[in-house]
């Protein structure tokens, strides 16, 4: 793709390392709608305008590495695939959001100029919303796309490649949270109401 005459390539990181305490469980493999919990997350990534996408996997990545295998054949067997998936394992995933954002970050080649760095367990988020993410990146490819919701700035967010050198240093559980409060003079915000349901206990499944 190409915005303002300059090339535009984003990929997806999707963030799927937790060990989901709150949860007690194996959140990433929950059954919603008789599918797990990342088949749902990752068929929406693929649906979506995305050049690549990664799934950054941490606690109990054994597991979730084969169920996500599963997932992207089923994937492919009915034509939903059109994006290169690849996935990684956040060594120092123990240590929160930020250092899982971190390995993805450190895993982007060398021709994407913009990340979308999304949450495994934001189960209401669908393509359509990625999509307007992507459409206002590249309105202003300089500029931080980022959800708002709850009455806060948050993700799912496209960052620029400017942003990749300081994502690549986090390593904390506050994610992206400090960057965002950072730049505010340079981020676009979107309501994005989807944003705010997540599953964090096995109750919130119900809801």
């Amino acid at each position: 793709m190409t915005t303002n005459n300059k090339p535009y390539c984003i990929e997806a990181l999707l963030l799927a390392a937790g060990e989901s305490k709150r949860f007690n469980g194996n959140k990433q493999l929950a059954i919603i709608d008789e599918k797990p919990m990342l088949a749902h997350t990752l068929r929406m990534l693929v649906q979506s305008e995305f050049d690549a996408v990664t799934v950054v996997l941490g606690a109990n990545a054994i597991v979730i590495k084969e169920a996500l295998n599963q997932i992207i054949a089923d994937l492919a067997v009915v034509g939903k695939i059109k994006t290169n998936i690849n996935a990684i394992i956040a060594e120092q995933w123990q240590q929160g959001m930020g250092a899982s954002i971190a390995a993805g970050i450190k895993n982007v080649t060398a021709e994407m100029t913009h990340v979308f760095i999304g949450l495994n367990d934001q189960v209401e988020i669908r393509a359509e919303q990625c999509n307007l993410m992507i459409t206002e990146s590249q309105k202003y490819p300089d500029k931080i796309v980022a959800a708002f919701y709850n009455g806060k700035i948050s993700a799912p967010a496209i960052f620029p490649r400017a942003h990749f050198a300081e994502l690549a240093l986090l390593n904390d559980d506050k994610g992206a949270r400090d960057i965002l409060r950072s730049n505010m003079a340079n981020i676009v915000c979107l309501d994005l109401p989807e944003g705010a349901r997540d599953i964090d206990t096995k109750t919130d499944l119900l809801s």
